[in-house]
């Protein structure tokens, strides 16, 4: 057998770290804004059964405040999104910005909520701003520090609102996002398709089309959709999905309890 020795030195984030307890489950919910993740968690914790599993909410969009009166872990009680904005004279996004680094610069109240937590299985609703995915790190750094000082075993949920679908170019855009966060988490990522009851007089064979996005299914609607001028920038677009053939949908509806069943069922499996 190879046994691996390595030295930490000083500067070594290991060594302000606290020992770590039980491994825990995490799940990160991300995607856009709209696209219901905030739903899918408040229905979770009410399915019975699933009750003795014990899940905890974790709150990391510091703009909703759905779970001001839900058993929860909330970071508006650190830093609220419409604070920011009063007292800095910032912009959604930019106060939004503003509270995911201060959430890092005071990380230490999230290892000790996480730690206080006695559920083993954390769902972390986050905010759905595609700055988040697209050109900060903040993913990357959240998803490092929960698995290497708190101990968590992450896996990644992406939602994109089904309704997408009706319109190629946001779908092509949700889906560019969610390949953005699978790049840039470097973590075990689902991918999944929500409100699909809003979609039930859609025949399910065009609904598979989108559950797999490839060029051939994507290109038809592309080309019909916008102008001969930006064929080729659609094509390269939709050469690069095709390229990493790494994204694929399934379905969720939060309404349905055999759905959200299904849904946590096939998540564990995953994720074990």
């Amino acid at each position: 057998s190879l046994i691996l020795f390595c030295n930490l030195n000083e500067d070594s984030i290991f060594l302000n770290s606290k020992p770590l307890k039980l491994m825990k489950d995490g799940f990160l919910v991300t995607g856009p804004a709209g696209s219901g993740k905030t739903t899918c968690c408040i229905e979770i914790l009410k399915l019975k059964s699933y009750k003795k599993k014990g899940f905890k909410i974790i709150n990391l969009d510091p703009s909703n405040n759905f779970w001001s009166n839900i058993d929860s872990i909330d970071i508006r009680t650190l830093i609220k999104l419409e604070d920011v904005m009063n007292e800095l004279s910032l912009g959604p996004n930019g106060a939004l910005i503003f509270c995911m680094e201060y959430l890092v610069d005071n990380i230490n109240w999230l290892d000790d909520q996480i730690n206080s937590c006695n559920q083993k299985i954390i769902f972390f609703d986050l905010p759905g701003q595609i700055e988040l995915f697209s050109h900060q790190s903040f993913i990357k750094d959240l998803t490092s520090h929960l698995i290497l000082l708190c101990g968590l075993k992450i896996t990644i949920l992406y939602f994109l609102d089904s309704q997408f679908i009706g319109d190629t170019s946001k779908f092509l855009g949700g889906s560019l996002t969610g390949l953005c966060c699978m790049l840039s988490s470097e973590c075990p990522h689902y991918n999944y398709l929500t409100k699909i009851d809003l979609l039930k007089n859609l025949p399910s064979k065009i609904l598979q089309r989108y559950y797999f996005p490839n060029t051939e299914t994507l290109s038809r609607d592309l080309l019909n959709l916008t102008n001969q001028s930006f064929k080729r920038l659609n094509m390269s677009i939709l050469q690069l999905l095709e390229d990493f053939s790494m994204l694929y949908y399934d379905s969720i509806d939060s309404t349905s309890n055999a759905s959200l069943n299904e849904f946590l069922t096939s998540i564990f499996t995953y994720h074990n």
